[in-house]
C-alpha cells in the first residue's frame, strides 16, 4: 500500500480496484498497470496514463491527484513510469533521484511551474515525454543536454521561449526529437543539427526559424542520412537556390511537411530528387503555382513519376493553376491514398477516379473547376471522402452505385442542375451536402435509403417536390438535416414517428403550415430548429417548450404565429421570433441568451430590466424594434457589457436616453430611431468607442451635434440625426470620421456654414476604400468535419446587416444588403449658409448629395464636375445663383437632379445628360431659359415644345431612361441587321445567287410536301368511304 500512498489517486471509475493489501490483492505484481521483473520480482513499470479518461468528447474526469509522495522513492528499480494524460500540478524534484528510470512520460498533464534541474541526473533516461503542458515561459533547461541516453526527446506544445540550445547536438542518440508548437521559441543556426546522425524524426513547426533559405535545410538533411520524417509547418521558409544546386539526397525521407512557409514552385525540383521514398506530402499554405504541363516544360511531370511510394499529397491554399487532369496524370495510381489541393486555381473538370485503386480522401473544394462530371464511373472505390464543393461544376450528377465505401460527400455551391443523385450503393454514407446548386427534383428514394447518414443538406437549391414520411422512414442515424431555401412541401402525418432524433433541423423557406408541424415533437435532442419563413399560421403548441428542453438556437420568424410569450426558455442561446403577430408584454430575458430577436410583432407595455434579471446577462444581439413597447427606456445597460447590435427603433419610447448606455464599450451599433424621445445626447455614449453605425433619426433629441463623435467615435461609417431638433453649426471634429460613408442631418435647425474639411472623409473618396466588413456582423459558429474543412451546416446563431432609411431620388428608401455601397450625405431641410460647401466636391466617389431647403447661395462650383459617380443631386429650395455649370453633363450615372427654386439663370445647358430630366426640376429659377422649360432664351428662333404638364404619376426616372434605351437599341439592332443582310448580297454576287437559290429551293420543298399531304388525305377518305358501305349493307 505504500505504492497507493506514495499517488493520491482519485479512482472514480474504479480502475485501481484490484491494488489493496487484503488477502488476494497482497501481491503488487498482479495489480493492474504494475509491472514487475520476472526474476526479482521488483516494480520495474507503472502504467498509470488516462486513469479516469472518458472519450475524445468529453476529455477527463478527476485523474491522478496533483500529490505525489516522496514513497514513490522506495520503488528504486522502477525503469519506466507513464503518468501522461493525468492532472499533475508540478514534477516532483525527486523524480531525479529515480536512477534506474528508463521511461519517462509526463505528458498533457497540465504540469505547471519550471522543470526541476534534478531531472538532469536520470543518466539512464532513453525516453522523455514532456509535451502538451504549461510550463513557466522561459528557454528549454540545457540539463536536458546532459541526459546523453536519450534516444526519444517530444517537448512540443509548451511555452518554451527564447533560442534553442546548442547543446541539444550533444544527444548524439537522438531518433526523434520534436519541439514544435512552442510558439516563442526560434533558432538563428541550425549547425547543432548536424551532429544528430542518428535522427529519424524531426518536428519543428511553428518555430520562428531566422534562417529562411531552404537551402541550408537542403545541406542539413544530406548530412543526416537515417532521416525519414521531417515536419517544418509554418517555419517562415522560402525558396533560395536554383534547381541546379539540389543535388540527389541520400535520405530515405518518407514524410515531408513544409506547409504554411513561402515555397514556390522550385521546390519540385528537390522532390523530384528524394529517390521515390517519399510517402507523404503536405506542400499546403505556401506560393506553390503554375503546375500546368506546359507552363514548366515537363519538369514537374518528371518530377512527381519519380515519386511512386505517394501516398498522401497536400498542396492545400496555395495558387496552383492549369488543368486538374494534367496533375492527377502525375500522382501514382497504385499507390495514392490521400489528395488535398483546395483553395487553389485548378481548373477543368474530374474524369473518372476510379482508376486510382487506392485513393481514400480526395478534397478539391475551393477551386475553379468547370464542365461536367462523368455520368458514371468503370471501376469500384475504396473512396472514403470526396469534396469538389465551391467550383463551377455543372450538367447532371453521377451515378455513385459503384462507392460502397464513401462515407463524406461534399459537391456544395456548385452549378449541378437536374434531379438528386441515384446513390443506392452508397450504404456506408454519412454526410451528403449538395447545397448551394440548382437541382430542381427529388425523385429518387435513394436518400431515404441511407441508413448511416448522418448530415443531409440540400439548402439553397430549386427543389421543388412534396415530401411524406417514406421519404425519410429509413435515416435511422440522421442528426443534421437542412433543406432550406427549396420549394418543398412537407406532407407528413402528425401520428408519424421518426427513427431519428435530431439535433440541428433547418428547413426555412419550405412548406411546412399552416399548422405547426406535430411529427417533430418527439425530437428531444434537437439544439437547432429554423422553421423561418415556412407558412405556419399558428399558436407554438404547448409541447414546444417541454419537449425541447436541449434546444440552443431558434428561429420562427417571418411566419403569422401569434399568441404571447411568458419567458424565454434559460437553455437557449439564440432566438429570433420576428416578423410574426405576438402580443401582450415582453417575455422574460434568459440571463444565458446572447442573441434575441423580438422585432417586427405586437409585443407591448413597458421595458422592464432589473437588476435580478440582468447582472450576468451575457446578450450580445437584441432587436425589439417595430413594436408598441413604450414609456422610458430603462437605465440598467451598464449589465450588457457583452452586447454588439441593440435597435429599439420604431416604437413609442419617450424621454430621454439612458446614462448607462456608455457602458456598452462593445457596442457596434445602436439604433433608437422612430421614438419620442428628447434631450440632449448623453456624454457617456463617447465611451462607446467600437460604435459603427448610430440611427437616432425621427425623434424629438435636441441641443448640439457634439463634437465628441469625431473625436471619441473613430470607427463610425453611419450616422443619422434626421428629423430631431438639433441647433446650431457643425463641429469640425466630424472631419476625423475617416470610415464615415453615410451621413444623415436633415430635417434638423442646424445653422452656419458646412466645414471645409469635409474633404477629409476618404471613404468617399476612393472607390476602392473597403467599407463592406463594417456592415456585416455574424454571430454563429461553425463546426468542422474531420476531412479539414468546414461543412454547410446549420448556422447556428444570428447573422445581421445594417439597415438605414435615406431620402433617394425625391423617396424615402429602406437600405439593408447594399447599404454599404450607399455613400451619401443628406443636409437638407437645415439652416446652413455660405457657398456650395468646397469640401464636397473632393468626395469623387460621393453617390448622392442632398443640400436642399436651406439657405447656401452663391454659384454652383464647376468642380461638381468631379463627381463622377453621382446619382441623386438635390439642390433645390437655396438662393445659388449663376449659370449650371457645363460640366455636370460629365455626372453621366446622374439619375435624379432638383435644381428648383434658387435663383440660377442662363440656358441650360443642352448636352443629353441634363436635358433628360423633368422641366418641373428646374422651375422656380426667373433667370434659366431654353429646354425643357418653355421659356425661350435671347436669340430662339424656332417656337419651344412645351412638354406635357405634370401628372403626380410620373414613371420612376431609371425606368423612363431604361424604356427609351431599350426601344433605341432594338431599332438600332433591327436596322443594323437588315441593312448588314441587304448591304451583304448586293455587293457579293457569289452569296446573292446562293441566297436566291435556297429560297427557290425552299419554295419547291414546300409545295412539294403540300402537294404529297393533300394527295396523302384524298387516297384516306376514298379508302374510308367503301367500309362504311359494306357495313351498312351487312347490317340491311
Amino acid at each position: 500500500m505504500a505504492m497507493r500512498k506514495a499517488i493520491e489517486i482519485v479512482d472514480t471509475y474504479g480502475n485501481l480496484s484490484s491494488w489493496g493489501s487484503s488477502k488476494g490483492k497482497d501481491n503488487c505484481c498482479q495489480w493492474r498497470f504494475v509491472g514487475c521483473d520476472l526474476n526479482t520480482g521488483h516494480v520495474t513499470h507503472l502504467h498509470l496514463s488516462s486513469l479516469n479518461y472518458l472519450d475524445e468528447y468529453d476529455g477527463y474526469d478527476e485523474s491522478l491527484a496533483s500529490n505525489i509522495s516522496s514513497s514513490l522513492l522506495l520503488l528504486r528499480n522502477l525503469r519506466y513510469l507513464d503518468l501522461s494524460h493525468n492532472q499533475l500540478s508540478s514534477i516532483p524534484s525527486f523524480f531525479g533521484s529515480l536512477a534506474n528510470l528508463v521511461h519517462l512520460d509526463l505528458s498533457g498533464s497540465y504540469i505547471q511551474g519550471a522543470i526541476p534541474d534534478e531531472l538532469g541526473n536520470l543518466s539512464k533516461l532513453t525516453y522523455l515525454d514532456l509535451s502538451h503542458n504549461v510550463f513557466d515561459q522561459g528557454p528549454i533547461p540545457k540539463f536536458i543536454a546532459s541526459l546523453t541516453s536519450l534516444t526519444y526527446l517530444d517537448l512540443s506544445a509548451n511555452q518554451f521561449s527564447g533560442p534553442i540550445p546548442r547543446q541539444l547536438g550533444n544527444l548524439s542518440k537522438l531518433h526523434h526529437l520534436d519541439l514544435s508548437s512552442n510558439y516563442h521559441l526560434e533558432t538563428a543556426s541550425i549547425d547543432w543539427l548536424f551532429h544528430l546522425s542518428s535522427l529519424k524524426y524531426l518536428d519543428l513547426s511553428y518555430i520562428f526559424i531566422r534562417i529562411v533559405n531552404f537551402s541550408h535545410w537542403v545541406s542539413l538533411i544530406y548530412k543526416l542520412p537515417s532521416l525519414s520524417v521531417l515536419h517544418l509547418n509554418h517555419c517562415n521558409l522560402r525558396i533560395g537556390a536554383q534547381s541546379s544546386s539540389f543535388a540527389n539526397s541520400s535520405a530515405p525521407i518518407s514524410v515531408l511537411h513544409l506547409n504554411g512557409n513561402q515555397l514556390d514552385s522550385s521546390i519540385f525540383d528537390w522532390i523530384s530528387n528524394l529517390n521515390a521514398s517519399i510517402v507523404d506530402l503536405d506542400l499546403g499554405d505556401n506560393k506553390l503555382q503554375d503546375l500546368s504541363y506546359n507552363q514548366l516544360e515537363g519538369m514537374v511531370p518528371n518530377s512527381f513519376h519519380n515519386l511512386s511510394s505517394l501516398q498522401t499529397a497536400d498542396f492545400t491554399h496555395n495558387n496552383l493553376t492549369g488543368n486538374l487532369q494534367d496533375l492527377l496524370y502525375l500522382l501514382p495510381e497504385a499507390t495514392l491514398q490521400t489528395l488535398l489541393i483546395s483553395e487553389n486555381q485548378l481548373t477543368g473538370t474530374l474524369s473518372d477516379i476510379t482508376a486510382f485503386s487506392f485513393l481514400e480522401k480526395l478534397i478539391v473544394d475551393s477551386n475553379q473547376l468547370n464542365g461536367y462530371l462523368p455520368k458514371e464511373f468503370k471501376h469500384k472505390s475504396i473512396l472514403r471522402a470526396l469534396s469538389l464543393s465551391n467550383n463551377h461544376l455543372q450538367g447532371s450528377l453521377p451515378n455513385f452505385t459503384g462507392f460502397s465505401f464513401l462515407e463524406d460527400l461534399y459537391l456544395n455551391d456548385n452549378k449541378f442542375s437536374g434531379s438528386l443523385p441515384d446513390i443506392n450503393g452508397c450504404s456506408a454514407l454519412k454526410s451528403l451536402d449538395l447545397s448551394g446548386n440548382q437541382l430542381s427534383g427529388w425523385e429518387t428514394q435513394s436518400i431515404g435509403r441511407l441508413t448511416n447518414l448522418y448530415n443531409l443538406d440540400l439548402s439553397r437549391n430549386s427543389i421543388k417536390s412534396t415530401l411524406n414520411e417514406h421519404h425519410l422512414s429509413k435515416l435511422n442515424n440522421l442528426q443534421l438535416m437542412n433543406a432550406s431555401f427549396n420549394s418543398l412541401t412537407f406532407n407528413i402525418s402528425s401520428e408519424w414517428l421518426p427513427p431519428f432524433n435530431l439535433a440541428q433541423l433547418s428547413l426555412a423557406s419550405c412548406r411546412l403550415g399552416p399548422k405547426f408541424p406535430i411529427w417533430i415533437r418527439n425530437q428531444t435532442e434537437i439544439s437547432t430548429l429554423d422553421f423561418s419563413n415556412t407558412q405556419i399560421s399558428d399558436t407554438i403548441p404547448m409541447w414546444f417548450w417541454d419537449n425541447f428542453t436541449k434546444i440552443w438556437t431558434l428561429d420562427l420568424s417571418s411566419n403569422k404565429i401569434s399568441g404571447t410569450l411568458s419567458s424565454i426558455p434559460l437553455h437557449i442561446d439564440a432566438i429570433n421570433l420576428s416578423s410574426n403577430y405576438f402580443e401582450g408584454p415582453l417575455p422574460l430575458i434568459s440571463p444565458l441568451c446572447s442573441e434575441i430577436n423580438l422585432s417586427h410583432n405586437n409585443f407591448s407595455g413597458k421595458l422592464v430590466l432589473s437588476k435580478a434579471e440582468v447582472f450576468s446577462l451575457s446578450l450580445r444581439f437584441l432587436d425589439l424594434s417595430h413594436n408598441l413597447l413604450f414609456g422610458e427606456i430603462p437605465d440598467s445597460w451598464k449589465y450588457f457589457k457583452d452586447l454588439i447590435f441593440l435597435n429599439l427603433g420604431n416604437n413609442n419610447f419617450s424621454g430621454r436616453i439612458p446614462m448607462s448606455i456608455g457602458y456598452l464599450d462593445s457596442l457596434n451599433k445602436l439604433i433608437l430611431r422612430n421614438n419620442r424621445l428628447d434631450g440632449e445626447l448623453p456624454e457617456s455614449l463617447r465611451n462607446c468607442t467600437n460604435l459603427g453605425f448610430v440611427d437616432f433619426g425621427l425623434n424629438g433629441l435636441s441641443g448640439t451635434v457634439p463634437a465628441w463623435i469625431g473625436q471619441d467615435l473613430p470607427q463610425l461609417y453611419g450616422l443619422v440625426l434626421k428629423s430631431n431638433k438639433f441647433y446650431g453649426s457643425l463641429p469640425d471634429d466630424l472631419c476625423h470620421l475617416s470610415d464615415l460613408h453615410f451621413l444623415d442631418l436633415s430635417m434638423n435647425r442646424l445653422s452656419g456654414n458646412v466645414p471645409q474639411c469635409f474633404s477629409s472623409l476618404i471613404a468617399m473618396t476612393n472607390h476602392r476604400t473597403k467599407t463592406t466588413d463594417h456592415h456585416k456582423a455574424s454571430l454563429y459558429r461553425r463546426k468542422c468535419s474531420e476531412i479539414t474543412y468546414c461543412t454547410s451546416n446549420i448556422d447556428d446563431g444570428v447573422s445581421f446587416l445594417d439597415e438605414a432609411l435615406a431620402g433617394w431620388k425625391g423617396k424615402e428608401r429602406e437600405y439593408r444588403g447594399n447599404f454599404p455601397y450607399l455613400k451619401m450625405i443628406d443636409l437638407s431641410s437645415n439652416k446652413f449658409t455660405g457657398g456650395f460647401p468646397a469640401g464636397i466636391t473632393r468626395l469623387v466617389d460621393l453617390k448622392g448629395l442632398n443640400l436642399s431647403r436651406n439657405q447656401f447661395d452663391g454659384k454652383v462650383p464647376v468642380q461638381i464636375g468631379r463627381l463622377l459617380q453621382l446619382e441623386v443631386l438635390d439642390l433645390s429650395g437655396n438662393k445659388f445663383s449663376g449659370d449650371i455649370p457645363r460640366n455636370m453633363s460629365d455626372l453621366t450615372f446622374l439619375a435624379y437632379l432638383d435644381l428648383s427654386t434658387n435663383n440660377l439663370s442662363g440656358r441650360i445647358p443642352l448636352e443629353v445628360q441634363l436635358q433628360t430630366f423633368n422641366s418641373s426640376m428646374y422651375e422656380g429659377n426667373p433667370g434659366l431659359c431654353g429646354l425643357p422649360l418653355t421659356k425661350r432664351c435671347p436669340g430662339d428662333k424656332t417656337s419651344v415644345k412645351v412638354p406635357p404638364p405634370s401628372t403626380g404619376n410620373e414613371v420612376d426616372e431609371d425606368e423612363i431612361l431604361y424604356e427609351r434605351w431599350l426601344y433605341i437599341s432594338a431599332a438600332l439592332g433591327f436596322s443594323t441587321s437588315f441593312w448588314g443582310i441587304c448591304v451583304t448580297l448586293l455587293v457579293n454576287r457569289r452569296w446573292r445567287h446562293a441566297y436566291f437559290l435556297f429560297l427557290t429551293n425552299l419554295k419547291d420543298q414546300f409545295y412539294v410536301f403540300m402537294v404529297v399531304r393533300i394527295a396523302r388525305l384524298k387516297v384516306t377518305q376514298q379508302e374510308e368511304r367503301p367500309c362504311f358501305s359494306l357495313e351498312f349493307i351487312c347490317r340491311v
